[in-house]
């Protein structure tokens, strides 16, 4: 009903065939899950896999910037509990959740909404990540902590690496760097979400925002 409401507002700017398709992609999720995610319900959908291992796909409509942390921290807790074997992958819709076979079925257990101890295992997981290094890459040279030793000249991308790589490795040793410091920033402001993360978080944990498992 509310869909048609919408259609006859001219609220949408979608024609009939994009209508029809969205219509059944809601059906299909609510003949599934019993529950359609929004900004306010949180689907934890589970079922075992060909192998016999657990999948949990968390259906959360937010964007990779806000699921991507959040899938760092998922894979951090389950790390202290299961061992390496919990992975999660994050997108713009979902976060898909691969756990090793249990007796039991896991389930909200997994899904941390402490956001102070999830601000912890991101900042950690973050800061040796492949993305910290790009970035840390980026934000030395805009301080011009790695010159060129010819300016009319430009310098390699694999040298640019590694100076950058010899510098992080030392600058490492001290988190209050401040190019550390604006990497990391950069990394959990500009890159990821985390402040919208942390509203998710807060919103799950005060039972604002509605977590429901379906088998």
């Amino acid at each position: 009903g509310r869909l048609h409401h919408d259609q006859d507002a001219g609220l949408s700017g979608l024609d009939e065939n994009a209508w029809t398709n969205l219509r059944a992609h809601i059906r299909e999720q609510a003949e599934s899950t019993a529950t359609v995610p929004s900004d306010s319900t949180v689907v934890l959908e589970r079922f075992r896999d060909e192998l016999g291992d657990w999948m949990l796909v968390v259906h959360c409509p937010l964007g990779a910037a806000v699921l991507t942390p959040w899938a760092l921290a998922i894979e951090a807790a389950a790390r202290e509990r299961f061992g390496d074997e919990v992975r999660a992958w994050a997108s713009n819709d979902g976060i898909v959740i691969s756990v090793p076979d249990l007796d039991e079925a896991p389930g909200a257990e997994l899904l941390p909404t402490d956001a102070e101890s999830v601000r912890e295992w991101v900042t950690d997981e973050v800061f040796g990540s492949a993305l910290f290094a790009a970035r840390f890459r980026e934000s030395a040279a805009r301080a011009l902590l790695l010159p060129r030793r010819d300016p009319g000249r430009r310098t390699p991308l694999w040298r640019q690496r590694q100076r950058a790589a010899q510098l992080l490795q030392v600058a490492s040793r001290h988190r209050d760097f401040p190019i550390i410091l604006e990497t990391m920033r950069e990394c959990l402001e500009d890159v990821f979400d985390l402040a919208s993360l942390t509203e998710l978080l807060d919103g799950l944990a005060s039972r604002r925002i509605h977590l429901v498992v379906s088998d």
